[in-house]
């Protein structure tokens, strides 16, 4: 199917550790989306000093090659994201 983003990447169940994305453009925002149910994530920027709310639901646009990013345990509920 047509897309304007360069990949998709469809992740269950996994911590994210902090990471950069070697493989994406520093000029291009990331559309990071949130789904599953019954989950607490936090989405950990550390270069920002920022935990932001990460349920099921939300939509975040990152620059993922500059900023270091990770996603820790979040305990219960099944989480998926798409990247």
């Amino acid at each position: 199917w047509p897309s304007k983003f360069s990949g998709i990447e469809v992740i269950v169940n996994q911590e994210m550790p902090h990471h950069r994305d070697p493989g994406a453009s520093p000029s291009f925002y990331d559309l990071l989306v949130s789904l599953g149910k019954g989950h607490q994530a936090i989405l950990d920027l550390p270069d920002l000093g920022a935990e932001l709310e990460y349920s099921p639901g939300t939509m975040v646009y990152i620059c993922g090659k500059v900023l270091e990013h990770g996603v820790p345990r979040w305990g219960d509920g099944e989480r998926i994201v798409i990247a």
